[in-house]
């Protein structure tokens, strides 16, 4: 298909993605050239002409692909908007008891909330839906003159000599052969000041700036996936107020995984499984680790016995820490939120770091505005104001927690302790962190038995298969339009990666859409088979992959999972 004519419109401060980062940032720089012309009143000074500010978002919703666990630490919120409950911000339960519980097989110890971490101490963070959250600062932006437009999928960075420029959105009606339909639309060329890529973790834009501008972290980013559930529970067993979080007993050896459990309102808990992606276990299956530890767990059962299964979903978080944020800003643009690296993974707790990024980005989008500049030298302001704050030094306390864990997770039970009075040092600093996918080993390099694992029947009742799960997420794909999940040579899959691992996308994957099937014609012979249209946005497997020949890109705007009240 030759290249199409495309619209273009043109904006001074595009936001990719409507999340917590971009869409603080574009309220707090509204606020920001108020209070400044509100100055120059009197002062007498020429005011700023308020800037046109777009937000683009590939949902069909506000808030329909924003999964966290949940718990938000109020610091950035309260910057951002101080009279914040008096507006309304959308808060399920607010923590009075946080605890840090130890799980083995067949029995729990509950810790006392005196003796929980000081980095899972949440006394005052506020249980919330992200997805709420996001359509709460979606209205605000609105109010102070944001244009939000939900179902526009950027799918290109668009470069001018060494130069971001804006994005280009994906083309809308393409069949799965390539060639439009009825229903065909080109995408458009949405030309910016400055472009904020706010996507999330593992955004394509924003793999395609690190790779163009070759901004990467001193340590490669490492990833987890958390698996999330909502459960609406018997009224005597919901405890409002109550935030648990847990590890993983006696998988010491193995990869240490983190569990949590927080009421929400409604009789309504959230419940979370986090899995390492460096994992050197070929068959490493974050949605089994969760429904095993559900049947396996005394608690779980308990909580979960009579509950409602209301929604499901999974999401990577970034978890390199401090050393594997990539270089914020490049000529043209800047990254926030997950796109930025910003969760703190040793407090698992990345909203108010998002909201802060956004903040700190909109302050030096102000001083562009302010010199008609936004080259990488007044961007640079950015990354200065993150290391003159609180943000940084959160990071800067827990910049050692994954490369502890990835030394073995024995070492990370003695050093992670360690790190508290020492400020993020521990026994070593500076630990280096890998690639998830660099650290799979290949089957025969395994012990015999770990070289494959016992079948997982789900009992439909306490622990679900992936395929009933994805009905859980609201996710919604067209089916004849071009897969969204590119795998450059699929011979692969059926020859060396079949010989070597197994084929683990079949096991990574949360939502069942790599399957192995029967090559037509040829007996014995395997196919790769993608159900690109169970996909819940997770990145997983551009992530985990061992050849890393699966892209992620984004689908058709407006599709995708659907995590209200997630």
């Amino acid at each position: 298909m030759s290249e199409p004519e495309r619209e273009s419109m043109e904006v001074d401060v595009l936001f990719v993605g409507a999340g917590p980062a971009t869409l603080a940032s574009a309220y707090h720089l509204m606020k920001q050239v108020e209070e400044h012309n509100a100055q120059c009143e009197k002062t007498g000074e020429a005011p700023m002409e308020p800037p046109v500010i777009l937000v683009i978002e590939k949902a069909a919703g506000i808030g329909d692909h924003q999964l966290s666990g949940g718990v938000m630490n109020p610091k950035g919120i309260k910057e951002l908007m101080p009279d914040y409950i008096e507006q309304g911000f959308p808060i399920e339960q607010t923590c009075t008891k946080a605890y840090f519980w130890q799980f083995f097989r067949n029995f729990t110890v509950k810790l006392p909330s005196l003796f929980t971490p000081p980095f899972f101490q949440k006394k005052g963070y506020h249980v919330v839906s992200l997805s709420d959250v996001v359509k709460f600062l979606a209205e605000k932006c609105e109010e102070m003159g944001v244009e939000i437009y939900p179902g526009f999928a950027a799918s290109e960075v668009l470069v001018e000599g060494d130069r971001v420029v804006g994005v280009r959105t994906g083309d809308m009606g393409i069949d799965k052969d390539g060639k439009p339909k009825a229903n065909y639309q080109p995408g458009m060329d949405i030309i910016a000041g400055v472009t904020v890529l706010g996507e999330g973790v593992r955004g394509s834009c924003t793999k395609q700036l690190l790779d163009r501008f070759d901004m990467h972290g001193k340590n490669p980013q490492t990833y987890e996936t958390g698996i999330k559930e909502i459960w609406r529970v018997k009224p005597e067993k919901h405890k409002p107020g109550r935030v648990i979080h847990g590890s993983m007993f006696p998988d010491f050896l193995g990869e240490i995984h983190g569990m949590w459990l927080y009421d929400m309102g409604d009789n309504l808990v959230s419940y979370g499984f986090v899995t390492p992606l460096a994992s050197e276990d070929p068959n490493n299956d974050p949605h089994r680790a969760a429904q095993v530890f559900k049947r396996d767990s005394p608690f779980m059962r308990d909580l979960l016995d009579g509950a409602e299964l209301v929604r499901y979903g999974a999401k990577c978080v970034p978890a390199g820490g401090l050393n594997a944020i990539p270089k914020l800003y490049c000529n043209g643009a800047m990254l926030v939120g997950d796109s930025a690296g910003m969760l703190n993974i040793m407090k698992l707790a990345g909203i108010h770091t998002a909201i802060k990024s956004g903040m700190m980005a909109a302050e030096t989008i102000v001083d562009g505005l302010k010199a008609a500049d936004f080259s990488a030298k007044t961007l640079g302001n950015y990354a200065e104001r993150f290391r003159n704050s609180w943000a940084y030094q959160e990071h800067y306390e827990a910049r050692n927690f994954s490369g502890s864990n990835e030394i073995s997770p024995l070492f990370g039970m003695i050093n992670i302790p360690l790190m508290v009075p020492t400020k993020g040092r521990g026994l070593i600093d500076n630990l280096e962190t890998h690639a998830p996918h660099s650290a799979m080993k290949k089957l025969w390099e395994l012990p015999k038995e770990r070289r494959a694992r016992e079948p997982f029947e789900p009992d439909g009742v306490l622990t679900f298969s992936k395929e009933h799960l994805v009905g859980f997420s609201g996710t919604q794909h067209e089916a004849d339009q071009q897969p969204h999940l590119k795998v450059a040579d699929t011979n692969v899959c059926a020859t060396d990666c079949r010989r070597d691992y197994g084929n683990p996308c079949e096991k990574f994957c949360p939502a069942a859409v790599y399957e192995m099937i029967d090559k037509p014609g040829a007996p014995g012979e395997k196919e790769l088979f993608i159900h690109h249209e169970n996909c819940v946005h997770c990145k997983t497997c551009d992530i985990a992959d061992p050849y890393q020949i699966i892209t992620w890109t984004t689908p058709q705007g407006g599709e995708g999972p659907d995590y209200t009240k997630m």
